[in-house]
């Protein structure tokens, strides 16, 4: 597998040979990379940063699901080492192309466009599509390069640098909807002068693997363990639109601001409702966002003229966008999703950032119209997009706010930290800050009790996964398919425990480049606020002890 160099202020494109010694993917070689290459103390958006493109290690095989990719870099939020991951089909093509990883140094003097094919790398100048929408972008690409590349780009909100931009990926229909979306990696993406990676990979071919036989016996097992999964048809039904009801039922839906764990409005924005508008719209449940998908959670929403709006409007944009800010309007959630889409926006932080307004006076819940005005002026770039752009934290400050839902500078998701309280003890250790996928806690969500433990578990357990490419829905309830796939394909013999070892030396390793960077333990905490606002209906408050909290990175 080959390794891609990239020195954008020399206009340099070189390609190695990744030693074989090293097994480390998607999250893993990010933090490789990062930990070996680029000096914790750089500014994020330096010409002396990097940022990793990193398909999983499966990809470009026929393990099923196994086609996320992530990127990351250091993030302008939170200050420490930031992965994030999407669907869509880039880390397939460039697995099937035999690349590994691609890692960008400096900066380009004008925007450039990184094409990969069977032929190797290549710079190649911008043009046309610097300050377009991610849709249009894409379509003036497909234009140039042809209908079946893969598009990896950031938004207007990623070219201005903007700290809440994301990295959009092309689903299997080529539309930018699947987002490498949390830490601003749209931003350390742009601060390369990197618009967009366009990735052929015509000629290219599946990986073979080491011992063919056991691998496929392998595909076919974890193909079966993920339709047998427990979740697959809820998931495949109705996606994550569902989780709305579930959420909501247990008074942990974000609502008002963080105010409120349920919303008296949640059946308007449900995944019933989203079924009972697709069937007179034309829009659509159960879609693959990329190659090899099985579940098949993809939401496809159309609007009142049977338009194409969005895919896929998800529980944590329904949450955010919806209820987070008293929203039951779902065309207009869908319209905003859509928005941040197109212009490279985080839904989760930036839904955070409009909720937070409320508190000043600047911001009444319920009023979407008010919602979209603020994306529009993200969108345009004016004063005031700028620093709602720049995330939540910071127009805390700005505005001289200090209820600020948010963990090391990031947002807090839609799974809330005081009525769950394992997602809370998640998001205060985290080195990714406050992210739901870093270690879901579901188990005894009102208890103070033995989430350190839960959450350590689960938290090493996603940086395995997320260092293979696998989706989080694959719902794997032990890691025996994902040891056999890697075993039969390298030809190795791993257990378990050298896969969980695999998760423990990223959190290790993201850990250390953290520490370096200035972010200590001292950082691993939820805002005060948590621990003594009750939220209705629970009223519960996080009240794990900061004892049990230290105990997370104790492996």
């Amino acid at each position: 597998m080959e390794l891609y160099r990239i020195n954008m202020s020399m206009m340099e494109v070189h390609s190695e040979t990744f030693p074989t010694e090293e097994m480390v993917g998607g999250r893993g070689l990010i933090d490789y990379l990062i930990s070996e290459y680029s000096s914790p103390s750089a500014h994020p958006l330096s010409e002396e940063g990097l940022f990793v493109v990193a398909p999983g290690l499966l990809a470009g095989t026929s393990a099923p699901m196994s086609g996320r990719m992530s990127v990351g870099g250091k993030s302008p939020l939170t200050g420490g080492i930031k992965e994030a991951n999407s669907g869509g089909v880039a880390a397939h093509k460039l697995g099937r192309l035999g690349i590994m990883g691609i890692m960008v140094e400096g900066r380009a003097k004008e925007w450039q466009i990184l094409k990969v094919d069977k032929q190797g790398a290549v710079l190649e100048t911008a043009g046309e599509i610097v300050g377009l929408s991610n849709y249009e972008s894409c379509q003036k690409l497909r234009q140039r390069y042809g209908e079946k590349i893969g598009i990896i780009i950031i938004g207007t909100s990623g070219e201005r640098k903007m700290a809440n931009s994301t990295v959009a990926v092309t689903d299997i229909k080529g539309r930018p909807s699947r987002h490498c979306a949390r830490g601003g990696v749209g931003a350390i993406m742009g601060s390369k002068g990197l618009k967009a990676i366009v990735v052929d990979d015509t000629g290219g071919a599946l990986r073979e693997p080491a011992n063919k036989e056991a691998f496929n016996a392998a595909v076919k097992d974890a193909a079966e363990a993920i339709r047998q999964g427990p979740y697959f048809d809820f998931m495949h039904t109705v996606g994550t639109p569902g989780l709305i009801d579930v959420v909501n039922e247990i008074g942990n839906l974000p609502t008002n601001n963080h105010r409120l764990g349920a919303f008296d409005k949640h059946n308007s924005i449900n995944s019933d409702k989203m079924i009972e508008l697709n069937e007179t719209r034309g829009g659509k449940m159960g879609q693959a966002c990329m190659p090899g998908c099985l579940v098949k959670c993809t939401p496809v929403y159309h609007d009142a003229s049977r338009n194409f709006v969005t895919a896929a409007l998800e529980f944590e944009t329904l949450g955010m966008l919806g209820s987070n800010l008293g929203i039951d309007d779902l065309d207009a959630i869908a319209r905003m999703d859509r928005k941040c889409d197109e212009m490279g926006i985080d839904t989760i932080e930036v839904g955070n950032t409009i909720g937070i307004l409320n508190d000043v006076g600047l911001f009444d819940f319920g009023d979407a119209a008010k919602a979209e005005a603020y994306l529009e002026e993200i969108a345009q770039g004016t004063p005031l997009g700028l620093i709602l752009g720049s995330g939540t934290a910071t127009t805390a400050k700005i505005f001289g706010i200090d209820r600020v839902p948010a963990v090391k500078g990031q947002g807090i998701p839609a799974h809330m930290a005081r009525s769950a309280k394992g997602y809370g003890v998640t998001y205060a250790t985290s080195p990714q800050g406050a992210d739901h996928t870093a270690g879901a806690v579901e188990e005894e969500l009102l208890s103070p009790n033995g989430h350190a433990e839960r959450s350590r578990n689960e938290q090493i357990a996603m940086a395995a996964l997320d260092s293979t490419g696998f989706c989080w829905f694959t719902f794997f309830m032990s890691p025996d398919p994902i040891v056999s796939l890697i075993n039969a394909f390298y030809g190795l013999n791993w257990t378990n425990k050298d896969y969980t070892e695999m998760g423990k030396n990223v959190l290790r390793k993201e850990r250390e480049f953290n520490l370096l960077a200035g972010i200590g333990p001292e950082q691993d905490r939820l805002p005060n606020w948590m621990a003594s606002e009750p939220i209705p209906p629970t009223n519960a408050v996080f009240d794990v002890s900061e004892k049990d909290i230290k105990e997370v990175f104790n492996f």
